[in-house]
């Protein structure tokens, strides 16, 4: 159990690190999470967001992303 623990947080550790940008909030009604991976390269190799984040953040995400397109 305590292998299988230690491992997890190594996991966990190591993504966070390695991460170009990593952000995870949790509300009462949701949560938010975006995950870039690698943090040393001109382009990212994948995202991950889930969640929704709220209030101003939101509003900036959403414009953003629009303006991206």
């Amino acid at each position: 159990m305590y292998k299988l623990l230690s491992v997890l947080f190594l996991i966990l550790l190591t993504t966070g690190v390695l991460a170009r940008s990593f952000d995870l909030s949790v509300y009462q009604d949701g949560y938010y999470l975006r995950y870039e991976f690698p943090r040393y390269g001109n382009d990212t190799w994948f995202e991950i967001t889930l969640g929704q984040r709220q209030g101003l953040a939101g509003v900036i995400d959403q414009v953003k992303n629009k303006a991206s397109k």
